[in-house]
């Protein structure tokens, strides 16, 4: 219990953020290799969210500094490894109709975005941690 609220809060965070910024100000891919929304998996989303999440609370209990400042350090470096992972490897990989699925100045948006996302998710993890301690 002790991990569970801290990475629930930082989870929240970062899906209402992501939600928000995918749902609301990025357009979705129209690449015919995307999966059309509404056809989208969201409990395997889901899941690789909270792995992203987990890495990020895992590295602040490492840290062992429990701050807003350090979290959001923290949920930075988390965003940046596995986001800048996963857009890249695809990008570099996967090709779609002779070409990538999609461009790579999606993908640095993306990744861009990813590192505030995963800042804010790191920031109220730490909090979280701060407050119990």
């Amino acid at each position: 219990m002790k991990h569970l609220l801290p990475f629930l809060g930082g989870l929240v965070t970062f899906m209402v953020i992501s939600t928000v910024f995918y749902m609301g100000i990025m357009p979705y891919p129209t690449s015919s290799c995307v999966v059309p929304e509404d056809e989208m998996n969201m409990g395997i989303m889901i899941l690789g969210n909270a792995l992203m999440v987990g890495l990020a609370t895992y590295m602040i209990i490492l840290g062992g500094q429990h701050s807003a400042g350090a979290g959001a350090k923290h949920g930075a470096v988390a965003g940046v490894t596995v986001n800048g992972m996963l857009n890249l490897f695809i990008y570099g990989f996967f090709t779609c109709d002779g070409g990538h699925i999609f461009p790579l100045g999606e993908a640095v948006i993306d990744i861009a975005a990813n590192i505030a996302f995963m800042a804010a998710a790191g920031a109220v993890i730490g909090v979280i941690y701060a407050r119990k301690a």
